[in-house]
């Protein structure tokens, strides 16, 4: 199979560690061609404890998914979670810089960047950073403003952090596994993609998920986290 053909997924929880295996069909949908699971009793709290354990519990939830599908997993995007997760909401603004005030790339590439201009501990790294709204010259609600016209671009933005050493530990685990990180991904951003609908993050909905180690809520709003 060639690369890039298929997409891997890692769930590392407190109980189990789970591997899924996505073919990506030439109508760009995602079909599951194999899942692996295994015990895991190397974190607490969603958080690692134990990295001899928890590598074995990947390395054999991926052995799993590897047998079903037929195919060699060297990659994988991976899900994070635990009480180290924290985040705010930030805010961006700047000056439109395109010809004839017309909004780039490279302006709304800039007013993201300046929203994360925010003291952060030294502990702590940034995991994502989600665009909620775009406002132009006071005009809010934007969800995309590639190509308008404004004098000041602003951007509202949540920003998710999470502990360094609590991610470098993970991804030690899933790098003795020889399974190459993709990207980290919160859990309750992998998870709402499977199962809300636009229109209920557009209206206002609540997204809980209770695991063995943890319960995770997120709310979302006007689409946006």
């Amino acid at each position: 199979m060639p690369k890039n053909s298929y997409i891997v997924g890692l769930d590392i929880g407190t109980k189990k560690v789970a591997a899924i295996i996505g073919e990506i069909t030439e109508d760009y949908k995602v079909e599951v061609i194999g899942i692996g699971t295994a015990e895991s009793k190397g974190l607490r709290k969603g958080v690692v404890v134990n990295l001899e354990t928890t590598t074995a519990a990947i390395k054999k939830a991926q052995e799993e998914a590897e047998l079903m599908a037929g195919v060699e997993i060297d990659s994988a995007f991976v899900g994070l979670s635990g009480a180290h997760i924290k985040s705010f909401n930030s805010r961006g603004v700047i000056a439109v810089s395109g010809k004839n005030r017309e909004i780039t790339r490279e302006d709304i590439r800039r007013v993201i960047d300046q929203s994360k201009a925010v003291s952060i501990p030294p502990d702590r790294d940034v995991i994502h950073v989600i665009p909620q709204e775009f406002v132009v010259d006071e005009q809010d609600g934007i969800k995309a403003p590639l190509g308008m016209s404004g004098i000041k671009l602003e951007v509202n933005v949540h920003i998710v952090t999470s502990a360094i050493t609590s991610v470098q530990n993970l991804k030690t685990c899933v790098e003795r596994a020889e399974i190459e990180i993709e990207q980290i991904v919160l859990n309750q951003i992998a998870t709402a993609a499977s199962v809300l609908t636009h229109d209920e993050k557009e209206l206002g909905v609540g997204l809980i998920d209770i695991g063995a180690g943890t319960t995770e809520v997120a709310i979302f709003e006007r689409g946006s986290l």
